[in-house]
């Protein structure tokens, strides 16, 4: 640890009684942005490097109190690891297209979408994105985050896009990404397609409902089915081959009822024998089953919801394609369900199977609705064509590229392996919106290629294939791709938009990728597990076959008060510029820090409050020294050094320094393994227990003196100094702006601006320290006394500093011998007069039967006392 070589009245900055937290705040604020304090060094040597892919959050208008908890412990770790010698990249962006940034604009400027031109709601968009950019700009800064802001970038900038459009061209020259007309997951409301980690499962009561299908030999059939307006789009029914039934029915036809379209009874496998009537009907599509029935068995497409959730007007039933026993009946069904809602047709539906006695019986039953994250809609199954990068065909690669990754907390990677396992599509990348990455494909209207599939050059991007033109082609002879690409087929590429690069074939800077992926480590939450880290690694596997990082950091949630998650609806949202104004920013970033990664952390107002408490003591600990060291002129190295100088030398200091070299062993190896909050456990321990509450007070009679320093205190000079340095750099992460101003205290002098604590390489160096076993022995049987002579003071409800006449020392039973406890504490009577407040203290093979007194907790000392006479 280096160190400044005098210390002194004069060689140190003045440091008020009270701590100033807002002005603290604002200056650092001002000077690390002045500076540049956290910018990445690029003429180090590569291996020093420890490059973060920090998540970009989305600009959906919502600074919530879930940003100050993630964010901040990636921030912890990211100080550490500058501190710890490395170097440090960790950059920050803004996710500002896709639907978060659409729904933003059209609730602030009170617009639909879909009901303007393209361009006009781009503009909206781009009009208002800043502001909310400034916003977590600011929020950032309070937090203290220490990004490299020269890093800064944004989703839709052209840059990203150009990244993101490379990204594409990749995969499709490489055959991994392809358009396919097929059944896409469809959200009605925001109307557009959707990828499978964009669904929630929600659940509900719904009815079950036992419908009769007519068999054409005669007699009928049952069937249970939740969605009965579906019957118009049944292709077949279905049976287990198992069914006692089964053998009579498979092969034979039913007409649907209020339709009478001829179907099949096809036997599957894949039907529950146990629920319902145990047959069912297959439609397009009411689920991910019904297509692979669809598929297996070649049956008809018959759509009968359109793309905004409602009814089909009209439907070709009647003819060869769709036969009918009965046109008339089904035309007039098709006209009363002529673009109703979802469950507006399902309640019509139901009634007329009332009415023509098909329907037989109607259960309550549990039901598990997919709908979409974002607007909570129900889903729909709809033909659409669409763009799917291929993920089915590469589970075993992407489990394998899952375990190459070191989890933190290891049990997320099996969060990551379920979700990869329990895969059922492709991932559909385009969207049917306006706010987002183009798509960067036209096709040809051209004479005997219609149809085919135009791409630009990597020269060319970024396109904007409804503005531009590919080479070589006329605006008459091009169709441009209208759709985009979902926001996370951006943001899965972060790693590549920092080093603006996909591979070594594609990208603007081969050198810096070359250097910088994989990057050393990914912060994000567990519920993002199966969008951006599952994406990520398939993006960085499809472009290079490698992983995307070599380590993955998964934090929880923060919950409410009450354990719920926190929501609008449920009016729990905290405020986080209100908290940090109430608490201060280092109190904040102390709670974030005491909950491990993974965990979800109820907002605890009474660990907010301790983070402020331990500021104070922190401050007040630090100032206690800084007034101490005002009195001498020293010359501090390290630890070490000064232990074998001889400078270091009261066994009491000796002991001090031994339990901080242990701290700072443990809290190095704590954090080296990403337990943070294990560090800040190992930290405050000593702080609080060992320096505060025992050792300030033993070594308070050496720091008071006239004149030059006795050897003694010059010891308890420079084990003050050490102490307090180093417990501000150990501090420093959790504590960045008191940490900030401690160490300028300490290091600098008035008028003279000091290098920031958190610069790379300022954290404790264990080489520094003294060995963690000095002097052990002597602590353990100093805390001994102490422990005892307060408890003693204790039991007579007299104050701590009330004043003894006589302390007598003995041994306790089966403790160590009186010679023994006398080598050791005998040197030390000064200091323990002192923090006992004793006239005298002598040792006796046994304790005064007639005084007060107590064994020590550790059973090793017997301690009783006279109180001095009170006073008159």
């Amino acid at each position: 640890m280096e160190q400044r070589r005098t210390r002194g009245c004069n060689a140190m900055k003045s440091l008020p009684s009270q701590y100033d937290r807002a002005a603290v705040e604002a200056e650092y604020r001002q000077r690390w942005a002045g500076e540049d304090a956290f910018r990445w060094n690029a003429t180090l040597p590569a291996d020093l490097d420890y490059v973060i892919d920090t998540p970009p959050p989305t600009v959906s208008g919502t600074l919530h109190v879930g940003h100050v908890y993630s964010y901040t412990q990636a921030d912890i770790i990211a100080r550490y690891f500058r501190m710890s010698g490395r170097n440090v990249l960790y950059p920050i962006g803004w996710d500002d297209n896709g639907l978060p940034t659409e729904r933003l604009v059209e609730k602030i400027k009170k617009v639909r979408g879909g009901a303007m031109s393209r361009d006009e709601f781009v503009a909206l968009c781009r009009e208002l994105i800043p502001e909310y950019e400034d916003r977590f700009r600011d929020l950032f800064s309070r937090l203290a985050l220490s990004v490299d802001w020269s890093r800064e970038y944004q989703t839709i900038s052209d840059e990203s896009r150009k990244v993101s459009q490379l990204s594409f061209l990749d995969l499709y020259r490489k055959g991994l990404l392809e358009r396919r007309l097929e059944p896409t997951l469809w959200d009605p409301a925001d109307r557009t397609a959707l990828a499978q980690a964009e669904v929630e499962e929600i659940e509900r009561v719904g009815k079950l409902n036992t419908v009769a299908f007519a068999l054409e030999d005669g007699g009928e059939v049952l069937i249970a089915t939740t969605r009965p307006e579906l019957i118009g789009g049944c292709g077949a029914l279905m049976i287990h081959p198992d069914n006692a039934r089964a053998k009579e029915l498979v092969g034979k036809r039913v007409f649907t009822p209020l339709y009478g379209v001829p179907v099949p009874i096809i036997a599957d496998e894949k039907v529950d024998p146990e629920k319902g009537t145990g047959m069912v009907m297959c439609c397009t599509f009411g689920d991910v089953t019904d297509i692979h029935w669809w598929r297996t068995h070649k049956l008809p497409l018959r759509i009968v919801i359109d793309q905004t959730g409602r009814m089909v007007p009209d439907l070709p039933i009647g003819t060869a394609e769709w036969p009918s026993i009965d046109a008339q009946t089904a035309r007039a069904t098709i006209d009363t369900l002529k673009g109703l809602k979802i469950e507006q047709a399902r309640a019509a539906v139901l009634e007329k199977l009332k009415e023509t006695g098909a329907l037989r019986e109607q259960v309550a039953t549990n039901q598990v609705v997919p709908v979409a994250e974002r607007s909570g809609t129900p889903l729909e199954i709809i033909v659409t064509p669409q763009w799917f990068i291929k993920t089915l065909d590469y589970k075993e690669q992407i489990l394998a590229k899952g375990a190459e990754i070191t989890w933190h907390p290891p049990y997320m990677r099996q969060r990551f392996d379920s979700w990869v396992e329990a895969l059922k599509w492709d991932w559909s990348i385009s969207r049917q919106r306006h706010f987002g990455v183009p798509l960067p494909v036209w096709y040809s209207r051209r004479k005997g290629e219609e149809g085919k599939i135009i791409l630009p050059s990597p020269e060319q991007l970024p396109v904007d294939p409804t503005r531009d033109l590919p080479a070589g082609y006329t605006a008459d002879e091009v169709t441009g791709e209208k759709d985009v690409m979902d926001t996370w087929a951006t943001s899965s590429v972060s790693p590549q938009l920092v080093t603006r690069t996909i591979n070594e074939d594609l990208g603007m800077d081969q050198a810096a990728h070359k250097r910088l992926f994989p990057m050393a480590m990914r912060p994000q939450a567990h519920d993002i597990i199966r969008t951006w880290a599952f994406y990520t690694i398939v993006k960085a596997m499809h472009h290079q076959n490698t992983v995307p990082w070599h380590t993955i950091c998964v934090s929880g949630w923060c919950l409410a008060v009450d354990g719920s998650k926190m929501s609008k609806s449920k009016g729990n949202i905290i405020d986080p510029i209100k908290m940090l104004d109430e608490y201060g920013t280092d109190a904040v970033r102390y709670w974030t820090g005491t909950s491990r990664l993974g965990n979800d952390t109820v907002l605890s107002p009474n660990t907010l409050k301790q983070g402020k408490r331990l500021v104070t003591k922190l401050w007040n600990a630090v100032r206690l020294a800084h007034m101490a060291l005002g009195q001498a002129t020293i010359a501090p190295k390290t630890p070490a050094a000064d232990l074998a100088d001889g400078i270091i030398c009261h066994p009491l200091d000796k002991w001090l320094l031994g339990a901080l070299a242990d701290t700072v062993n443990k809290a190095s190896e704590a954090f080296e393994a990403y337990e943070y909050a294990q560090a800040l456990r190992e930290i405050e321990q000593f702080f609080w227990a060992t320096y505060c509450d025992n050792y300030l007070e033993l070594v308070k009679s050496r720091t008071r003196f006239e004149g030059e320093p006795s050897v003694a205190q010059r010891s308890a000079l420079h084990t003050l100094y050490h102490a307090s340095l180093t417990l501000v750099r150990l501090f420093a992460p959790y504590l960045p702006f008191v940490c900030e101003t401690l160490n300028e205290s300490l290091m600098g002098n008035d008028g003279i601006v000091t290098a920031t604590v958190h610069a790379r390489g300022n954290w404790p160096k264990q080489g520094d320290q003294v060995s963690p076993n000095l002097e052990t022995k002597t602590g353990a049987m100093v805390l001994e006394f102490v422990e005892g002579m307060r408890k003693a003071k204790s039991d007579l409800t007299v104050s701590l500093r009330a004043n003894v006449e006589t302390l007598v020392i003995a041994p306790a039973e089966g403790g160590p011998a009186l010679a023994d406890i006398e080598s050791v504490l005998g040197p030390l009577v000064a200091d323990l007069k002192d923090v006992a407040t004793a006239a005298a203290i002598v040792f006796e093979e046994a304790p005064r039967a007639d005084w007060p007194g107590n064994v020590s907790p550790g059973g090793t000392l017997h301690v009783s006392l006279k109180l001095a006479p009170a006073e008159t």
